[in-house]
């Protein structure tokens, strides 16, 4: 296996599934993989739980006798649903299928031809936290109404957060501090938190 800027790997379907099976899932990343099968075709996809993923594609196309004989796969990403439509529409698969007949060699290019964003991009917190907000309220309002008081799990969610991003960013390439940037900014979003002060001072001090 190999390890490019765009890419986290490259090898066979054992050798990657095994590999995924180590990485922690971190809120919010997620992958870009492209497999190549045996009957001539290529599967472009993407996910928040590679390992899951990729063992479900072997097993569901064991099913009719097709294997996965080599796997791409990103570093993990953001904007990773992002890039894998930009990519169908960079192989001009205006039918937006998932399964091509392009070599593996052109899907890999077009999702190259993306832009990963391997850091939390300044809106995601607001993107984000609308809809979080939106919950967390109706959640509250619902448990005052039944009289249920709010447990203490913010400190514990935002630990598991940036324990995972730390981790992920260790097994794949990305440095402490862009980890733990792209961990605050799950958490903000997740959790109501202000926390863009500290996150500044991350910037600041990179």
């Amino acid at each position: 296996m190999t390890t490019h800027n765009t890419w986290l790997l490259h090898g066979g379907a054992t050798d990657v599934i095994e590999y995924a099976s180590a990485l922690p899932e971190a809120d919010g990343l997620g992958f870009v993989y492209v497999l190549s099968l045996s009957n001539d075709t290529r599967k472009l996809g993407c996910s928040t739980k590679l390992h899951q993923r990729l063992l479900a594609h072997q097993t569901e196309m064991s099913r009719y006798g097709v294997e996965i004989q080599f796997c791409s796969v990103t570093r993990p990403h953001f904007n990773f649903r992002a890039v894998e439509r930009n990519a169908l529409r960079w192989l001009n698969s205006v039918t937006a299928k998932e399964i091509l007949s392009d070599p593996h060699e052109r899907v890999c290019e077009a999702v190259a031809a993306q832009h990963l964003a391997l850091i939390a991009p300044d809106d995601y917190v607001v993107e984000q936290q609308a809809a979080h907000a939106y919950v967390a309220g109706l959640m509250r309002d619902i448990g005052e109404r039944l009289g249920i008081a709010p447990t203490p799990e913010i400190t514990h969610r935002a630990k598991r957060i940036l324990d995972s991003h730390t981790e992920l960013g260790r097994l794949t390439g990305l440095g402490e501090t862009d980890s733990m940037l792209n961990a605050l900014a799950v958490i903000e979003s997740q959790t109501g938190l202000k926390l863009q002060s500290l996150r500044d001072v991350l910037r600041g001090a990179a």
